[in-house]
């Protein structure tokens, strides 16, 4: 047997059982400890933290499950094995319940002993292997990408924290550009499903007589211009993440199918007569306030609980404005890397002109920003200055020198944009229609240019 870095906890009052038990531990592990009565073992766990105990359960000075029950309150990733010369069903049952690893009744088999702590010896290394992954994952793509001391960013990351380790359904709310989907993402990345796909539908673009075809996929020949079976999201996701963004949006019709589905588990495709198991888990997302919707009947009633078994809020980049520094920061280093420049700091004036602004756009916008300052600034310069900035954020000085620096043509589309959203009353979804482009274009436009949507479209 291989030789292991682990340490083994034996308690036995028993001299001859715990002999053969060292001599089997010994084969395996090099840090062999013992214990001969309820308070050493008790020494031994609080002072040495062994990876496993193998824990006979009847000391003189301890009852039948007491000392395993305070090892699993104060020491709960330490793995017992417990031992006793009664096989009794109701005393197994119990054992397990309070967290026992194994179970077994003496006299014991030597091979199956050391298989038992082998085996939560695997265990211990895998929950170890599993702590260093979710550490690298909170750092490079989990909690680590929502940036931000805020206590609205701190009270968001400890939500996501305690919702990681369940399955429910989650709702997260918050306007366009707060990070939404990142808080999705992350939750994804810190749950058991992280080997699994994540996989986002945009449920406002799904058009209504596609809905079934997109979310449950299609045979051939199911309908009109089916000419091969395809997947549908609630099947490519598998056992993984499904993140429905804008679920505001949707239609009342679509609703209806997916609350069908968030209740029985099971869809099926178009065109199939076999009904599949929905195993994934569901993250809704919206800008909405989905009560109001309710109200108004935009909404399903029924669906808004089922969706909202636990709720994120990401606030407005306008509530946390001590996060700004932090993140243009952040912006300008990711901005300048990826484009292969020398790095570059924001001047302290351009941070006290952004704490000042109201962000219609949040962190999305802020991003925008510091792009454009960066490709806008002279590739010589060591910081971002005021004439940098986009004109809808700059004094009107500076706005007219970034104005003269925009091309005839942009400033043409600009103005196109401008108009039709005056003509829609705001509205993007009509606007995008009325320029024949989707609604995301419109969208990346509008941040591309700095529509100010809350200042008459300027």
């Amino acid at each position: 047997m291989r030789c292991r870095n682990s340490s083994v906890l034996l308690a036995d009052d028993d001299e001859n059982v715990l002999e053969v038990l060292t001599e089997v531990a010994a084969e395996i592990c090099a840090n062999v400890l013992h214990a001969r009565s309820a308070n050493e073992v008790w020494d031994q766990v609080s002072q040495k933290h062994p990876d496993v105990v193998v824990l006979d359960i009847r000391f003189p000075d301890s009852g039948d499950l007491t000392l395993l029950e305070r090892i699993k309150k104060e020491s709960p990733n330490t793995e017992v094995i417990v031992l006793s010369a009664v096989r009794s069903v109701p005393l197994v049952v119990q054992a397990i319940k309070i967290g026992a690893f194994d179970f077994i009744q003496k006299p014991f088999i030597r091979e199956e002993m050391q298989n038992r702590i082998c085996k939560a010896l695997d265990m211990q290394e895998l929950r170890r292997s599993q702590d260093v992954l979710i550490k690298q994952l909170e750092e490079e793509n989990g909690l680590g990408s929502l940036i931000g001391q805020s206590s609205a960013m701190r009270d968001a990351r400890r939500m996501l924290s305690k919702l990681s380790g369940s399955d429910s359904t989650v709702l997260v709310q918050g306007e366009s550009g707060t990070g939404k989907e990142l808080a999705a993402r992350a939750l994804h990345l810190l749950s058991r499903r992280r080997s699994s796909p994540f996989v986002v539908v945009n449920s406002a673009a799904i058009p209504d007589s596609l809905t079934e075809s997109v979310l449950f996929g299609h045979r051939r020949g199911a309908f009109t211009g089916a000419t091969e079976t395809a997947k549908g999201s609630f099947e490519i996701v598998g056992d993984g993440t499904l993140f429905l963004d804008e679920i505001g949006d949707m239609p009342v019709q679509q609703q209806t199918c997916l609350l069908r589905v968030l209740e029985d588990r099971r869809f099926k495709p178009v065109g199939d007569a076999v009904e599949r198991e929905c195993r994934a888990r569901f993250v809704t997302a919206t800008n909405h306030d989905l009560k109001q919707s309710v109200d108004s009947q935009k909404f399903r009633e029924d669906l808004f609980y089922r969706i909202s078994v636990a709720t994120v809020y990401m606030a407005p980049l306008r509530e946390r404005l001590e996060d700004i520094p932090i993140l243009a920061a952040y912006f300008c280093q990711a901005h300048t890397s990826r484009m292969g420049r020398p790095a570059i700091s924001v001047d302290p004036a351009v941070i006290k002109l952004f704490q000042n602004y109201a962000w219609p756009g949040n962190v999305r916008e802020l991003r925008n920003v510091m792009e454009s300052a960066i490709i806008l600034s002279d590739a010589k310069q060591d910081m971002i200055t005021m004439s940098d900035i986009p004109p809808h954020i700059a004094p009107d000085g500076n706005a007219q020198m970034r104005t003269r620096k925009m091309s005839k043509l942009h400033q043409a589309e600009r103005d196109e944009i401008v108009r039709a959203l005056q003509l829609c009353n705001g509205n993007q979804m009509r606007c995008a229609r009325l320029l024949g482009v989707h609604r995301n274009t419109l969208r990346n436009k509008i941040r591309s240019y700095g529509i100010s949507l809350r200042a008459g479209f300027r």
